[in-house]
């Protein structure tokens, strides 16, 4: 019988979602981390369930073509941070596009016929050092560290994801052991490190001002730094970019719209930009704060709550834009969503399993996907970023 610590000797195949591949052991499905589509490897099983196995790679027996050395000194060390590093930048990219074609057919219903998605590079920038803000944890002396994989231990290692400024910063910081440290780079080129805010406990600046200065276009933000950001540096310049063009192609520009899980309102200012009014939904009252400050003299109203209870009474939209946790919005609020009848639905998805799920709920309410992009937001990691365009029509593109 399988059991935790079994060395077994696997031939891998397809990706899968979490950083993984897909091996088979006597009929279980085991998830290999550490190996590549193609590889033999020799595997520690790590947790045993009835229908699957985990597993972490020990020695590679024959390696893929795509194989390189490992670049990320914490990863190399058992930290979680990043699951890719061992491959090319390239490789990557075509490994995510693998699995968000297989989660749309999956978990979203459509006819692997549908699409053929590729994951494109997000910017221009090196595919290390691209992180500008981390959290990070004090381990047993009170050095900053990683998490190691699936553990409450830390690994006081560099992460390749990190620019110079950061880990230097890392390095340089001592917390209690446990303690979460918050890092930024910020667009001013201040590094910034604190202790967030939790349960009625003030955040506390361990260096900077605890204030990061975030820049989109000619805006500005002024955000906690423990408060929500997108990680990579050129993430919000872009998604903005992209979310303003699909808006006003699709949505027909002026108008009134729906910014959904909507943080500072980065995505509101872009809406703006393409003549539209917007309401912003966001749980977080920081965000919100940051928000009101930098869009305070435009056609912008934040509306603090849940997007499930807090959607009734807003103007109807002609475009909905929305950028869900990783959870996804669910059906009801997708529901919700398409009965406001918008012309447009722009869907930002971090996971692309939460993703094909609302794109399916949507399609199921006589919408039908026009655009789907997808973009390396994460390098090294498993993680990408997806946008979708949602328009109305009946147009039968999952294969029922």
């Amino acid at each position: 019988m399988l059991a935790p610590n079994d060395l077994l000797e696997l031939t891998c195949g397809a990706p899968g979602h979490g950083g993984f591949v897909i091996a088979r052991h006597e009929g279980r499905a085991v998830f290999v981390r550490g190996a590549l589509p193609g590889e033999t490897v020799r595997a520690r099983v790590t947790e045993v369930k009835k229908s699957y196995a985990r597993a972490g790679t020990v020695e590679v027996l024959e390696a893929s073509p795509h194989r390189v050395a490992e670049a990320c000194a914490a990863a190399a060390a058992g930290a979680g941070c990043c699951d890719l590093t061992f491959t090319t930048p390239a490789y990557q990219r075509e490994l995510k596009a693998d699995v968000l074609h297989d989660l749309l057919a999956r978990f979203g219903g459509f006819d692997p016929g549908a699409f053929e998605p590729t994951v494109e590079p997000l910017s221009g920038a090196p595919v290390t050092g691209w992180r500008h803000r981390a959290r990070l944890v004090a381990d047993g002396a009170g050095a900053l560290g990683q998490h190691a994989f699936r553990s409450a231990a830390v690994v006081a290692a560099p992460c390749v994801q990190l620019p110079a400024a950061l880990t230097d910063l890392a390095g340089a910081v001592r917390a209690e052991p446990g303690t979460e440290v918050a890092l930024v780079l910020d667009d001013a080129g201040a590094a910034h490190a604190a202790v967030p805010a939790r349960r009625g406990r003030p955040a506390k600046a361990l260096s900077g001002d605890g204030l990061a200065e975030y820049r989109v276009g000619t805006r500005s933000w002024k955000v906690p730094v423990g408060g929500f950001w997108q990680a990579h540096r050129d993430a919000a310049t872009r998604y903005a970019a992209l979310v303003g063009g699909y808006a006003g192609q699709y949505g027909g520009g002026a108008g009134h719209a729906w910014d959904l899980y909507g943080g500072a309102g980065v995505l509101a200012g872009a809406l703006v930009d393409e003549g539209m009014t917007v309401d912003v939904v966001e749980t977080s009252g920081g965000a919100i704060a940051a928000g009101k400050q930098t869009l305070a003299q435009e056609p912008v109203v934040f509306h603090r709550g849940d997007v499930a209870s807090r959607l009734k009474g807003l103007r109807a939209p002609s475009t909905v834009v929305l950028d869900p946790p990783r959870t996804g919005a669910g059906a009801a609020v997708m529901t919700a969503i398409t009965a406001s009848a918008p012309r447009a639905i722009v869907h930002v998805g971090c996971d692309p399993a939460a993703f094909a799920r609302d794109l399916g709920a949507a399609c199921e309410n006589g919408y039908r996907v026009a655009e789907l992009s997808a973009y390396d937001a994460f390098p090294g990691t498993h993680h990408l970023e997806a946008f979708a365009v949602l328009v109305p029509g009946h147009e039968d593109r999952r294969g029922r």
